[in-house]
Order: C-alpha cells, then structure tokens, then sequence
C-alpha cells in the first residue's frame, strides 16, 4: 500500500475524505498489510473491518538487499537467536489482535544462516498456531534454502524446505502459464496452500494486471490452486478513472467474476448496517446531517450491500449506490 497511505495511522482515523479504503472483504480471505518497514504492523482500523467480514489479517516481516542481510545474520546468528525473534513476533500478533505474519526475505544470505532461519519459520508457525488459533505464517518466494536470493516462481525444491515449515508459499508474481500445473503437483494435497502471487501494478505478471488482472485469475480457477493479488492500491495510487469509487468497484467486479464469492455476511442475525465505508465528507445520523467535517476512519467501516439474485432472471435487477456526498443510499 505504497509503503503504508498513513491516513490509517491514527487509531481514531484522520480528516481526508479521499483515504484509500476497500470494502469487497466478500471477495477475499485473507487481507496482508504490506509494506517495505522491517516489521509492519497492521493499524487496528484494519484488522478491526477485515475481522468484521470475517478476513484474517497478516502483518508482514520483511529484510531487503544488504541492509537486511546484515538484520539476518544478527537475527539468525544462532537457533537460541532465531527462536527468541520468532516469540516477538507471534506476541506482537497476538496482543494486537491480527492473525500471523507473511515472511519475506529478500536478501542473500550465508548458507550457514539457513537452518536458524527455518527454526525461525518453524518456531514462528507453532508459537502463532498456540497463541491465535487459525492463524497463518506465510513464506515469501524469494530467498532459497541454497541462500541465493532466487525468486523460483513456483513451488519448487529450492522454496519448499520453508513451505514445508509454515502454512503456506506466497508465490512470486512473475511466473508462467504451466507454473501453476507444477506448484500444484509439488504441493500434493496442500495446493491449495500455494498462492500464485498476481501483481496489479502488471510488472511481467501473467495476463499484465491492471484492467487484465482477471487473464491470470481465470488461468488459475481453471488449475484449481490459490492467488494472492499483490497491490490492488494501484486503482487508488494511479488514479483510474472515471473515480475511485467507481473504479474500485468496476476492477473487482472483474476478480469477482473470476473468482466467485469467498465470503458471506453477517455470521449472526440481528445485525445493522449503514453501509459506511470508513470514510466521508460529513456525518449524519438517522439521514440528519450532524457534522459538516470531512473524516476517515476505516474502524466504522460496516457491512455493504452485496445482493445475490435467485429464482426469475427476467426482473429488472436492483441497482445500488452509495453518495458519499448526501446521506443518500
């Protein structure tokens, strides 16, 4: 997310109406809040919205290029070492509330190193699965049980030492058409714990991401194996036209019909909505303006409409819309 938008910085939220915000949590199961700081820690206004629509959210470890093989070598100095940072970060998850770690280390390392970084990976994965049940530590396509920063593209010999200790691989997005056939057959009965990664931004990723994100959607429904869609903040960073709003909701519709439904809500009845989205240029209660302040706060996100027909195709279908600027719906 562009190295974190930090209009979500402060827990009680901010003054931009604009903020990025996403609200298809029907389309997905798990949301990793990503950025390129050594440890990221998703803002709770995320987790609190992705836990409402019953999404796990990740928070993301990270070491890059030779600043993070020097944190490496520190970090994986000894398997004593390796375990203690291993602790941290499952407490950090679980005081915080989100549900585990996508691990990516993208730094060439000494082959000495390699065995404390998959007690790492191990001690991690099992210290996570005590503290939070049903959470997950994803592995990151990038560095190799050799030590070379090698992104493999798929599951392959070189990647699945890892795989093997955690729960599952988020594959590099720039793989090829018969790369997923091979991920799958590596896999066994955990291919579904294979995540062919799909860049939105299109750099040399399958079927070019943007408008065409669903060319390697339909590849991979058609391979029967999982996806992770890396920067769907392009809609917002690039300014997509004709406006976010209706941009945002055009590019998923385009997963959706790929992907299908993956989620459905509310969980328990009784339950209320005013389709907030987690941001707007005023407040109002009972269709009554009380506040003419623009906001944001992602925490006050509810429940969306999310209509399925059934039954005769030939009725007009119901048309929805949210104006953020009225308290119209």
């Amino acid at each position: 997310m562009q190295g974190g938008y930090r209009d979500d910085a402060a827990p009680q939220g901010g003054a931009n109406p604009d903020a990025y915000a996403l609200w298809h949590w029907h389309l997905m199961d798990v949301f990793v809040y990503f950025s390129h700081y050594l440890v990221t820690l998703p803002p709770p206004c995320w987790t609190n919205a992705a836990h409402l629509h019953g999404v796990k959210v990740l928070g993301t470890f990270i070491t890059e290029w030779e600043k993070g093989a020097e944190i490496c070598r520190e970090m994986f100095a000894t398997k004593d070492s390796a375990q203690m940072y291993a602790e941290r970060l499952a407490e950090l998850a679980a005081a915080l509330g989100f549900d585990g770690w996508l691990i990516n280390i993208e730094a060439k390392l000494d082959h000495q190193f390699i065995d404390n970084l998959k007690e790492f990976v191990n001690h991690l994965t099992k210290r996570m699965h005590a503290a939070v049940p049903g959470s997950l530590v994803i592995w990151y396509d990038a560095v190799t049980v050799n030590g070379n920063l090698s992104w493999q593209n798929k599951l392959s010999k070189y990647n699945k030492p890892f795989f093997d200790l955690c729960d599952g691989l988020f594959v590099n997005y720039t793989w090829k058409e018969k790369y997923p056939q091979d991920s799958a057959a590596a896999a066994g009965d955990r291919k579904y714990d294979v995540y062919m990664g799909i860049d939105v931004f299109g750099r040399k990723t399958y079927g070019g991401g943007q408008w065409n994100t669903n060319v390697a959607l339909d590849l991979l429904k058609k391979d029967d194996i999982s996806t992770a869609i890396f920067a769907p903040g392009w809609i917002y960073e690039t300014n997509q036209l004709p406006d976010f709003q209706s941009a945002q909701n055009r590019w998923w519709g385009l997963v959706e019909n790929s992907w299908g439904v993956l989620q459905s809500y509310p969980k328990e009845l009784p339950f209320y909505s005013d389709f907030n989205q987690g941001h707007g240029y005023q407040v109002c209660y009972g269709g009554l303006q009380v506040s003419s302040d623009p906001w944001n706060n992602i925490s006050c996100q509810s429940f969306q409409p999310m209509l399925k027909y059934t039954g005769d195709e030939v009725q007009t279908p119901v048309q929805t819309s949210i104006k953020l600027t009225t308290s119209e719906t």
